[in-house]
Protein backbone atom coordinates (compact mmCIF):
# COMPACT_ATOMS: atom_id res chain seq x y z
CA UNK A 1 0.00 0.00 0.00
CA UNK A 2 1.22 3.45 -1.09
CA UNK A 3 1.48 5.71 1.86
CA UNK A 4 0.71 9.57 0.84
CA UNK A 5 1.93 12.27 3.04
CA UNK A 6 -1.52 14.36 4.36
CA UNK A 7 -0.02 17.60 3.60
CA UNK A 8 0.50 16.38 -0.22
CA UNK A 9 -2.88 14.45 -0.27
CA UNK A 10 -5.16 17.94 -0.98
CA UNK A 11 -2.75 19.44 -3.91
CA UNK A 12 -2.62 16.29 -5.32
CA UNK A 13 -6.11 15.23 -5.53
CA UNK A 14 -7.14 18.95 -6.84
CA UNK A 15 -4.38 18.39 -9.51
CA UNK A 16 -5.90 14.89 -11.06
CA UNK A 17 -9.01 16.16 -10.58
CA UNK A 18 -8.02 19.68 -12.83
CA UNK A 19 -6.17 17.51 -15.04
CA UNK A 20 -9.15 15.12 -15.67
CA UNK A 21 -11.90 18.21 -16.02
CA UNK A 22 -9.53 19.51 -18.71
CA UNK A 23 -9.09 16.14 -20.63
CA UNK A 24 -13.16 15.75 -20.44
CA UNK A 25 -14.01 19.17 -21.41
CA UNK A 26 -11.38 19.19 -23.81
CA UNK A 27 -12.92 16.08 -25.69
CA UNK A 28 -16.44 17.56 -24.93
CA UNK A 29 -15.57 20.85 -26.64
CA UNK A 30 -14.33 18.62 -29.71
CA UNK A 31 -17.64 16.79 -29.65
CA UNK A 32 -19.88 19.39 -29.83
CA UNK A 33 -17.06 21.46 -32.37
CA UNK A 34 -17.34 19.12 -35.24
CA UNK A 35 -21.08 19.22 -35.99
CA UNK A 36 -20.48 22.92 -36.15
CA UNK A 37 -17.92 22.79 -38.28
CA UNK A 38 -19.38 19.92 -40.51
CA UNK A 39 -22.67 22.23 -40.76
CA UNK A 40 -20.37 24.86 -41.93
CA UNK A 41 -18.39 23.54 -44.23
CA UNK A 42 -20.00 20.72 -45.78
CA UNK A 43 -23.53 19.91 -45.16
CA UNK A 44 -24.91 22.91 -47.25
CA UNK A 45 -23.43 20.95 -50.84
CA UNK A 46 -23.90 17.44 -49.32
CA UNK A 47 -27.52 18.02 -48.39
CA UNK A 48 -26.95 17.19 -44.60
CA UNK A 49 -24.85 14.38 -45.84
CA UNK A 50 -27.69 12.66 -47.72
CA UNK A 51 -26.59 14.12 -51.22
CA UNK A 52 -28.78 14.94 -53.73
CA UNK A 53 -29.68 12.19 -56.80
CA UNK A 54 -27.12 12.77 -59.96
CA UNK A 55 -25.90 15.73 -58.20
CA UNK A 56 -23.53 15.57 -54.94
CA UNK A 57 -22.68 12.45 -53.94
CA UNK A 58 -24.14 11.02 -50.03
CA UNK A 59 -21.56 10.92 -47.67
CA UNK A 60 -23.56 9.96 -44.17
CA UNK A 61 -22.91 5.64 -44.03
CA UNK A 62 -20.25 5.80 -46.53
CA UNK A 63 -17.08 7.49 -45.04
CA UNK A 64 -17.21 5.22 -42.31
CA UNK A 65 -16.59 2.20 -43.90
CA UNK A 66 -13.70 3.51 -46.60
CA UNK A 67 -12.11 4.68 -43.67
CA UNK A 68 -11.79 1.27 -42.08
CA UNK A 69 -8.85 0.85 -44.59
CA UNK A 70 -5.33 2.73 -44.05
CA UNK A 71 -5.82 3.21 -47.88
CA UNK A 72 -9.44 4.43 -47.48
CA UNK A 73 -8.31 6.47 -44.90
CA UNK A 74 -5.40 8.38 -46.29
CA UNK A 75 -7.60 8.77 -49.22
CA UNK A 76 -10.53 10.82 -47.34
CA UNK A 77 -7.56 13.05 -45.89
CA UNK A 78 -6.88 13.54 -49.64
CA UNK A 79 -9.88 14.72 -50.67
CA UNK A 80 -10.69 17.28 -47.99
CA UNK A 81 -7.42 18.52 -48.45
CA UNK A 82 -7.56 18.61 -52.21
CA UNK A 83 -10.90 17.96 -53.41
CA UNK A 84 -12.00 15.80 -55.92
CA UNK A 85 -12.90 16.14 -59.70
CA UNK A 86 -14.62 13.93 -61.99
CA UNK A 87 -17.20 10.64 -62.07
CA UNK A 88 -17.60 8.98 -59.25
CA UNK A 89 -19.99 5.85 -58.37
CA UNK A 90 -21.38 6.43 -55.13
CA UNK A 91 -23.61 3.82 -53.80
CA UNK A 92 -26.08 3.30 -56.39
CA UNK A 93 -25.47 7.02 -57.85
CA UNK A 94 -23.30 8.15 -60.57
CA UNK A 95 -22.03 11.72 -60.48
CA UNK A 96 -19.74 13.77 -61.88
CA UNK A 97 -19.25 17.08 -60.15
CA UNK A 98 -16.13 18.78 -58.71
CA UNK A 99 -15.58 18.89 -54.48
CA UNK A 100 -13.16 22.24 -54.01
CA UNK A 101 -10.24 21.59 -52.09
CA UNK A 102 -10.70 22.98 -47.79
CA UNK A 103 -7.11 22.75 -47.50
CA UNK A 104 -7.10 26.10 -45.93
CA UNK A 105 -8.98 24.46 -43.15
CA UNK A 106 -6.86 23.55 -39.86
CA UNK A 107 -5.46 19.45 -39.82
CA UNK A 108 -7.46 19.51 -36.26
CA UNK A 109 -10.88 20.85 -38.19
CA UNK A 110 -10.50 18.46 -40.94
CA UNK A 111 -10.19 15.92 -38.36
CA UNK A 112 -12.75 17.06 -36.67
CA UNK A 113 -14.68 16.77 -39.28
CA UNK A 114 -13.90 13.24 -40.78
CA UNK A 115 -14.33 11.57 -37.78
CA UNK A 116 -18.00 13.38 -37.29
CA UNK A 117 -18.94 12.38 -40.99
CA UNK A 118 -17.76 8.85 -40.27
CA UNK A 119 -19.56 8.17 -36.83
CA UNK A 120 -22.89 8.92 -38.76
CA UNK A 121 -24.64 5.73 -38.96
CA UNK A 122 -22.09 3.38 -37.87
CA UNK A 123 -21.47 5.04 -34.44
CA UNK A 124 -19.68 2.14 -32.79
CA UNK A 125 -16.66 1.93 -33.62
CA UNK A 126 -16.25 4.36 -36.40
CA UNK A 127 -12.81 5.33 -37.46
CA UNK A 128 -11.16 8.28 -35.95
CA UNK A 129 -8.85 10.68 -37.44
CA UNK A 130 -6.00 13.15 -36.09
CA UNK A 131 -4.41 15.51 -36.56
CA UNK A 132 -0.99 13.82 -37.29
CA UNK A 133 -3.22 11.66 -40.31
CA UNK A 134 -4.14 15.05 -42.17
CA UNK A 135 -0.78 16.19 -41.56
CA UNK A 136 1.17 13.10 -43.36
CA UNK A 137 -1.55 14.10 -46.13
CA UNK A 138 -0.81 17.56 -46.82
CA UNK A 139 3.05 16.85 -47.04
CA UNK A 140 2.04 14.94 -50.13
CA UNK A 141 0.23 17.58 -52.14
CA UNK A 142 -2.05 16.36 -55.16
CA UNK A 143 -4.28 18.01 -57.50
CA UNK A 144 -8.51 17.17 -57.41
CA UNK A 145 -7.60 14.78 -60.54
CA UNK A 146 -4.88 12.92 -58.41
CA UNK A 147 -7.27 12.38 -55.94
CA UNK A 148 -9.62 10.90 -58.41
CA UNK A 149 -7.14 8.55 -59.59
CA UNK A 150 -6.29 7.77 -56.34
CA UNK A 151 -9.49 6.74 -55.51
CA UNK A 152 -9.96 4.57 -58.85
CA UNK A 153 -6.78 2.50 -57.58
CA UNK A 154 -8.55 1.78 -54.24
CA UNK A 155 -11.83 1.15 -55.70
CA UNK A 156 -9.96 -1.74 -57.29
CA UNK A 157 -8.59 -3.61 -54.23
CA UNK A 158 -11.96 -2.18 -51.79
CA UNK A 159 -14.90 -0.80 -53.66
CA UNK A 160 -15.56 2.67 -51.85
CA UNK A 161 -18.91 3.28 -53.50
Amino acid sequence: MIRIDPAVRLPLFLAIFMVAVFVVGHAWENRAQAPREYANECSTCHHGGHGQVSEVAPIFGRVGPIAQTPAGHHYLADVLLYGLNGPITAGDGHYNSSMPSFHRLSNDEIARILTFVASQEIPADAPTFTAADVAAARAHPMSATEVLQERQKLDLQTPVH
